[in-house]
């Protein structure tokens, strides 16, 4: 599965990137993260930091526990996931546009198994909804902070 969506947010690439890569921030902008807990000390804006997620997906609550791969600021943000549904890695490219805005390009790549690899191309169109939404959230939250 693969899911790859693009918002030009107006804030400089630094504040959406320092923004988007504190992991702790998630509930604030993708409903389907209803919290995050550290499992490492420290931040969670370096290589090697951990956390969980508590989701709300198809009913149900889900746990899925993360580590940090990728922390290059302010141009890219990676996580991959430690066990949950199935595994998956989130990659945030943050690029600067004219007039010192930022594209942020969110992509996921993950291989369902299971149940999940049956209803794949629902998961895929779902998970392109809920990128889409996430990010026009997103772009709403930093855009009002200016």
């Amino acid at each position: 599965m693969h899911v790859e969506e693009s918002v030009v947010i107006n804030r400089p690439p630094q504040e959406v990137f320092d923004y988007v890569a504190n992991r702790e921030t998630l509930p604030e902008w993708s409903s389907p993260i209803l919290e995050v807990r550290k499992q490492t000390q420290g931040s969670l804006m370096e290589e090697g930091a951990r956390y969980t997620t508590v989701a709300k997906a198809l009913g149900r609550r889900f746990e899925t526990p993360f580590e940090v791969i990728v922390h290059d600021p302010p141009r890219r943000h990676t996580d991959r996931s430690l066990g949950g549904l199935f595994p998956q890695e989130y990659t945030h490219f943050f690029e600067e546009v004219e007039g010192g805005g930022t594209r942020l390009t969110e992509v996921t790549d993950g291989e369902p198994g299971g149940f999940f690899k049956l209803v794949g191309p629902l998961l895929e169109a779902s998970g392109r909804r809920q990128f889409r939404a996430d990010l026009e959230t997103l772009k709403d939250l930093l855009e009002a902070q200016s």
